[in-house]
């Protein structure tokens, strides 16, 4: 069976769309982008944790592995990415024949700008020929041993998934200009668009994550509260009232305490990436901005304070994985329809029941092909 999957590889999580040519619809699926020494004898396996063998060695991959993921640096040329995503190109591969799977995949955008670096990655993380991956998905189930070819292989600038995302696609034309702030857990990029062009000398990729955001608020929490690990940390971000939680060992005035902490941090953040845009001269009040990356959804209310017309899109972890998958699977010929993202197919020749004439559909069809 031949196969679409995009892949956003992130420090944190690696998010993986399926476009599925018989049902013509779209799967979205993330792992921890962590691995361990495995054992296929492993019986007590964790939620999106998987065992399997690669290159004649066993890993476990996913949440369950231990340690604290990949290292903390811009650079995704390492085997912890690698086997993130071999792994889940296996979890979507048939177990009874040897599928072809096109592929794309995402770069940082410094680092995607440099054809060498770029070609380099492309090498390194979907190699050439057949694959074979011994994979076990759970407790109680046997591994089986899934075979697939890797056809056609792309590497996307990170950030140019959210043009092509419902909420904007429409909307690009060649001569529309587009900030995005895409923050993910180590870096942010933020990128400078006209149409689906990236200008270089506007853009810029920082280490200004989610991951650099936490040590800065677990370290604040502990010099003015207690001390607070960056798993509690996270989950403070994820919370609606973004404090320390109640009623533990801490006073109620301490809690409160800590909701101000926190504010004032989060703050700080978004204000440190509307400089970097500042820097690069972006003129904000006659541009879109929008804003992507798992990050961005924790600090939302910040960065619209910072950026008095930024948007936050909808789902903005899966915004880079799903604009990925919609390139690619507009490059093959074959597939002769625009994909939907929403999950409900999508008729090429209609818009909103609206019959498209073919000036329009042949401006779609550039846009997507000069990506």
């Amino acid at each position: 069976m031949e196969r679409f999957i995009a892949i956003d590889s992130g420090k944190f999580a690696t998010k993986v769309a399926e476009y599925n040519v018989m049902t013509d619809s779209v799967k979205r699926y993330s792992i921890r982008t962590k691995m361990s020494e495995g054992n296929f004898l492993d019986d007590a396996l964790e939620k999106s944790t998987y065992i399997v063998e690669i290159d004649g060695e066993v890993y476990k991959v996913g949440n369950g592995a231990r340690g604290s993921g990949v290292e903390l640096t811009t650079d995704k040329k390492t085997d912890t990415h690698r086997m993130c995503v071999l792994t889940v190109l296996a979890m979507f591969a048939s177990s009874s024949e040897v599928d072809t799977i096109n592929v794309a995949v995402g770069l940082p955008t410094e680092e995607w700008a440099n054809a060498v670096k770029r070609a380099e990655f492309k090498n390194f993380i979907l190699p050439d020929g057949e694959v074979s991956v011994k994979i076990k998905k759970d407790s109680v189930s046997e591994p089986v041993v899934k075979k697939f070819k890797i056809g056609r292989k792309y590497v996307f600038p990170e950030s140019i998934g959210a043009l092509f995302c419902d909420e904007l696609y429409d909307e690009i034309e060649p001569t529309t200009i587009t900030g995005v702030i895409d923050i993910g857990n180590l870096n942010l990029n933020a990128t400078y668009w006209q149409g689906t062009e990236l200008v270089q000398d506007k853009s810029v990729t920082e280490e200004l994550g989610g991951a650099i955001l936490i040590q800065e608020l677990s370290q604040a929490l502990e010099d003015k509260i207690c001390p607070c690990d960056e798993m509690v940390t996270a989950n403070i971000l994820k919370s609606e009232d973004k404090k320390l939680p109640a009623g533990f060992g801490i006073t109620n005035e301490q809690v409160e305490q800590s909701a101000v902490i926190v504010k004032d941090i989060l703050k700080k953040h978004a204000q440190e990436v509307r400089r970097f845009c500042d820097k690069k001269k972006w003129p904000l009040s006659v541009m879109r901005v929008v804003a992507i990356g798992g990050t961005s959804k924790d600090i939302e209310a910040e960065l619209k304070e910072a950026f008095s017309n930024i948007t936050v899109l909808s789902t903005p972890e899966y915004c880079n994985v799903n604009g990925f998958l919609r390139i690619l699977c507009a490059q093959d010929p074959s597939l002769g329809v625009e994909i939907s993202l929403s999950g409900k197919p999508k008729d090429a020749s209609k818009d909103n029941g609206a019959e498209k004439t073919s000036k329009e559909d042949d401006k779609k069809d550039s846009k997507l092909k000069a990506s």
